[in-house]
């Protein structure tokens, strides 16, 4: 059973040099009643600064924010600690399955891909496992969650 949700920022819940989708908002209001939310974002050394404080419009759905340099295995492990929940609970959505989607299925969490957008191509292989699921976008939660 599904108890919190970790999505990536940029492809997932924002277009890049565009803003948020027209959609994020919705399915954030959508599921913050019925899960924890959390956001995992890389961003290079010099806009993480700048990665928060377009988080920070959204800022008020999520318990846990983690904007970093890289996107690693550790931040998702202290991510489901801060929300109190185990990997088996824990969904993890991202547009890319050489980060997001390999470290939730090493983690044993469920995954979902987005298969939209820059890294559509990125296909999952034994390095990154199969994603739990294929969506278009996080829009697809309304109707899956």
């Amino acid at each position: 059973m599904i108890e919190a949700v970790i999505f990536d920022w940029a492809g997932t819940l924002y277009e890049k040099n565009e803003g948020i989708f027209p959609y994020t908002e919705k399915v954030l209001r959508y599921l913050k009643p019925k899960y924890k939310l959390a956001v995992i974002s890389k961003a290079v050394s010099d806009n993480v600064e700048t990665r928060l404080k377009q988080i920070n419009e959204l800022r008020q759905y999520f318990e846990v924010v983690i904007a970093d340099k890289d996107k690693t295995q550790e931040q998702f492990i202290e991510c489901m600690k801060e929300l109190k929940v185990i990997p088996e609970n824990t969904l993890i959505v991202d547009d890319r399955t050489l980060r997001g989607i390999k470290i939730g299925n090493k983690l044993g969490c469920q995954t979902y891909w987005i298969r939209n957008g820059e890294y559509a191509h990125e296909l999952p292989n034994k390095e990154t496992g199969n994603p739990t699921k294929i969506i278009n976008s996080i829009e697809d939660l309304l109707t899956i969650l």
